[in-house]
């Protein structure tokens, strides 16, 4: 899903921010990039997991204490900053 450019560091996301041609760099169009190590269906699964154990606890708490604030991150810029301003 994620790849890298090892020279200058730019990362891209395959379906959200892929490169303009396909496996290689915007910065440098000669140079082909790499699938980032941690980008793994392994590494995801142990991403997930300490998701479950460690974040989604904290998420219940302050739900439950009604001290959590939700924002959709789905819509366009300004309205997000709008949802925030209103919580702050």
């Amino acid at each position: 899903m994620r790849r890298k450019f090892s020279v200058c560091g730019e990362i891209y996301n395959i379906y959200f921010k892929p490169p303009i041609k396909e496996n290689f760099c915007d910065l440098h169009p000669a140079e082909q990039l790499e699938q980032r190590a941690d980008d793994t269906e392994e590494k995801a699964k142990v991403r997930l997991a300490t998701y479950e154990e460690q974040t989604k606890p904290l998420l219940d708490y302050y739900e439950n204490t009604e001290r959590l604030k939700k924002v959709d991150g789905t819509v366009d810029s300004e309205t997000i900053y709008g949802q925030l301003e209103k919580l702050i």
